[in-house]
């Protein structure tokens, strides 16, 4: 019995092992090399995929966990490092000071956005009808422009997105997508954008948590949250 215990302990552990296993990726869009890793769950023939985004001064690396459990669950993921964040820096450095010269850097993240869903769907084992990103602060905003200049995709989620321009939120129904805005309630500037988006949107679905944290820094400050984004994405993809 003991050899039996231990016999399935290793096999699962092998199987996580496998299924945790990412490839490092480059695309190259419009002179910036994005450095990204690629992940996809084992034995699934045409898996849904989800592009995860970071915040501003942020990296792919947030999103390891949540790569983790989407692969888990038969999903496969692309995480990037967004033009001037972590790697991908060879045009330039994003960060403080938070001037204008910076933020001139992230001028066209909405292509890097598009460049990144349009490798996920040629890539073997991939279903492009089942595509999903998950925005960041900054990036919820590049991700809805993103839709709007070439196609939504079928699900979106929103993290902290302090940015999101009146378009973007007139443009949730009609993206025919299904979108989760999340907030902290102790984020004030955010509380508006959620009555906003009441007021325009029936289908949009808004969930707030305990504290102040923002965009991807949920993710480790509230448990369950990862999980759940997850899951949500398996019932939406």
């Amino acid at each position: 019995m003991k050899r039996i215990i231990i016999l399935s302990f290793v096999l699962a552990t092998l199987h996580t092992f496998a299924q945790a296993q990412s490839v490092r990726v480059t695309i190259d869009n419009n002179g910036w090399k994005l450095i990204g890793d690629l992940q996809k769950p084992q034995d699934v023939k045409a898996a849904p995929a989800v592009l995860l985004l970071h915040k501003a001064d942020g990296s792919r690396d947030e999103y390891k966990e949540l790569a983790g459990l989407l692969a888990a669950k038969g999903i496969a993921s692309l995480r990037i490092d967004l033009r001037g964040h972590g790697e991908s820096i060879n045009k330039g450095d994003f960060g403080p000071p938070f001037d204008e010269k910076m933020r001139a850097i992230l001028a066209g993240t909405d292509s890097d956005i598009s460049a990144g869903i349009t490798y996920l769907k040629a890539q073997d084992g991939i279903d492009p009808n089942r595509i999903g990103v998950v925005g960041s602060s900054y990036s919820g905003e590049f991700m809805a422009i993103a839709g709007r200049k070439n196609s939504y995709q079928k699900a979106y989620v929103e993290l902290s997105p302090g940015s999101f321009s009146e378009e973007s939120i007139k443009n949730i129904d009609p993206s025919g997508a299904t979108w989760l805005f999340v907030r902290s309630v102790d984020e004030p500037h955010l509380k508006g954008l959620h009555e906003d988006i009441r007021k325009v949107s029936k289908t949009a679905q808004l969930y707030e948590v305990p504290g102040k944290e923002h965009a991807s820094r949920l993710l480790p400050a509230i448990p369950g949250l990862t999980e759940m984004i997850a899951v949500w994405f398996k019932h939406n993809l």
